[in-house]
């Protein structure tokens, strides 16, 4: 087998499928899709395989696909299901009124036929000559009415990803409007982040006992370590104990980026396809070091991080520099980059945590905490502007949230942050 074929980041896998059975996950959903009139909420942090657990219960072809960064309005959320059906979303329908011209008409003069204008004629009209005007009307079909009537009480499921990137004035409406789908037979499943799990409720509290709640956290090391296990050992190679445990804290709890990181790994190792005797694997620091940056370039996150490292514009203040134990200089906004880059990686940092972790990386002072509370608030309206709908950060006044691993993977394993602290070196 090709190594793609196993290792598979941006597909369902099967060779690394891990079903974590002791969570019952899939038995949860099935019993959830079979129940009738509800709405199912399956959360997880990103990359977490939300998408893949889904399809592995509900068949790909049953699954109507929804991006709710895509959602404009109420009515084009159903209008995209319909696009989906190849049903039409309005309908034209086109009169014709007319006259038929009879005989002749001889030499010149002016002839008064209806529904024209009157002109000059000359020569002869031939005789049954047609004339008219059509006249078309057009009507906007009730899209929400037309799901129900299509696929009420069938096995197609109405699949809404990310629904937590559905823009907040929408979604009261939205609500209202998964409520009446759910109650007419309309199967739905959305999909969300966990810090945003119950949008789907507070879109329309009358949601409350309707919904099913299907919570993926984030994948333990062991877990993780079955995909490189399984996978590598689909190719006939035996990865050490130790690699697996490196290989698995780099992936931050996302089965995604582990597949992700493991293909890399075998692209490093020259790795391609099965082997034909069984061989064990050393991988050296160098090598691990490769592979993660080469694993980082399956994402790009340089103008995300070169924006956030920036800051917004001042006006005429001067921003406060920092020295940094990696021997760069930088105001607030490198400091809690590179806070969030130090050991150990997390997704979720309590603000405690980041003070201490800013802290950390300072070689001298370092920011003060109003300081540093005013740039989180900055970094998360930063990531909206450069990625609309998809921002990764997240700021609650209370802990700091980095909903994409890859973007944490990106600033952990690529150069960009030393390639911008460099023109800042004291």
């Amino acid at each position: 087998m090709k190594v793609q074929q196993i290792f598979t980041p941006n597909d369902t896998p099967t060779i690394t499928y891990v079903d974590r059975t002791e969570h019952k996950l899939e038995q949860r959903l099935r019993e959830y899709y079979e129940t009738p009139n509800i709405v199912i909420s399956v959360s997880g942090p990103s990359k977490s395989g939300k998408t893949v657990l889904i399809k592995k219960v509900i068949p790909e072809d049953l699954l109507i696909p929804v991006l709710g960064a895509g959602i404009a309005s109420a009515e084009n959320l159903w209008e995209r299901v319909i696009n989906w059906m190849g049903g039409p979303t309005e309908t034209t329908i086109t009169e014709s009124v007319g006259t038929e011209l009879g005989g002749t008409v001889g030499g010149g003069g002016k002839v008064k036929i209806p529904l024209i204008a009157e002109g000059e004629m000359s020569g002869s009209a031939s005789a049954g000559q047609n004339w008219g005007k059509a006249t078309s009307v057009t009507t906007k079909h009730d899209s929400l009415t037309q799901v129900i009537k299509e696929i009420s009480g069938s096995d197609f499921v109405v699949f809404i990803d990310d629904f937590h990137y559905i823009r907040s004035e929408f979604r009261d409406e939205i609500g209202r409007q998964l409520k009446a789908a759910a109650e007419n037979g309309v199967k739905i499943v959305t999909a969300s982040v966990p810090h945003r799990s119950d949008d789907v409720v507070r879109s329309n509290p009358e949601l409350r006992g309707r919904v099913a709640a299907v919570d993926l956290a984030y994948w333990a090391e062991d877990e993780l370590r079955q995909i490189a296990a399984k996978g590598f050992n689909a190719l006939n190679f035996v990865l050490n104990t130790t690699t697996e445990k490196r290989l698995a804290a780099e992936a931050f709890g996302s089965p995604q980026l582990m597949q992700a990181i493991c293909l890399n790994l075998c692209y490093e190792l020259q790795i391609r396809e099965t082997n034909l005797d069984q061989i064990g694997l050393s991988v050296s620091d160098d090598q691990f070091k490769d592979t993660l940056l080469r694993s980082s370039s399956f994402t790009d996150f340089t103008k995300m991080v070169t924006a956030l490292h920036t800051g917004p514009r001042t006006r005429g203040t001067e921003r406060k520099l920092h020295d940094f134990v990696d021997g760069t200089q930088g105001d607030v906004y490198r400091a809690i980059l590179l806070a969030l880059k130090s050991d150990p990686a997390e997704l979720s940092l309590p603000y405690d945590s980041v003070l201490s972790r800013v802290k950390a990386v300072c070689s001298s002072d370092s920011p003060v905490g109003s300081s540093i509370t005013s740039a989180l608030e900055q970094m998360q309206l930063i990531g909206e502007e450069v990625q609309p709908g998809t921002n990764p950060l997240y700021w609650d006044s209370d802990t700091f949230v980095v909903s994409d691993p890859y973007f944490l993977f990106y600033l952990r394993n690529s150069d960009k942050l030393s390639e911008l602290g460099s023109a800042k070196k004291a």
